[in-house]
């Protein structure tokens, strides 16, 4: 299969100029949609296993990110996450297996946008974005059902026209991005102080006791 597209390169920018990558919020979206999760608990245990063994061995395992989710929406990013590696990295019939199967996650649990493609004879950043925020204030939502729109209307051929809604769209991947940062970040200096104290505690100051007073 032709290994191009949203999925290997990520997004292009407003101006054609880089790429941005979208795996953590392709993750998000699938593993936080109710029919997507229910279609993941009817896979044969074995292949489930097998893909959660793809996944221990990728790249993504950012903490912060992993931290987010809840047991099951966990366990269903795992298993997308092997997907997407062996879409990825796979070059026997494996990877075709993980697209039809990314594929039909996808169109099962984004029915609404689905068709909102079909019918729609032109297609604008603007327009995703303003379906993508009618049912959530959730911003990392927001911008992973738009990831699916744009994932949708890529495999059917469909341009997107970019509008200003591209920025509106780049400007939620930026805070999401900034979120997961700085939670990290912020992580990072409580284990540091936490380290801080106990090498104060252990190796230059004696704990009080009564024999000391």
């Amino acid at each position: 299969m032709l290994k191009k597209g949203i999925l290997f390169q990520g997004l292009s920018g407003p101006e054609g100029g880089g790429y941005r990558d979208i795996t953590y919020l392709f993750l998000y979206g699938l593993s936080r949609n109710i029919l997507c999760r229910a279609k993941i608990r009817d896979m044969k245990k074995e292949w489930r296993e097998y893909l959660l063994e793809k996944a221990d061995r990728s790249g993504y395992q950012s903490p912060v990110f992993w931290k987010m989710l809840k047991k099951e929406e966990k366990q269903c990013a795992r298993i997308v996450l092997g997907l997407v590696e062996d879409l990825r990295n796979c070059e026997d019939g494996r990877a075709e297996k993980a697209w039809i199967c990314l594929r039909y996650l996808v169109r099962s649990g984004y029915r609404t946008e689905e068709e909102y493609l079909r019918e729609k004879k032109e297609i604008s950043f603007s327009g995703l974005w303003k379906l993508a925020g009618e049912k959530t204030g959730d911003l990392l939502l927001r911008s992973s059902r738009v990831c699916m729109c744009l994932l949708m209307a890529e495999e059917d051929r469909q341009e997107v026209r970019k509008d200003d809604g591209i920025f509106l769209f780049e400007e939620g991947i930026e805070k999401s991005e900034d979120l997961w940062e700085s939670k990290e970040k912020r992580e990072k200096s409580l284990d540091m102080k936490k380290i801080y104290v106990i090498i104060l505690q252990n190796y230059y100051f004696k704990p009080l006791n009564k024999s000391s007073r």
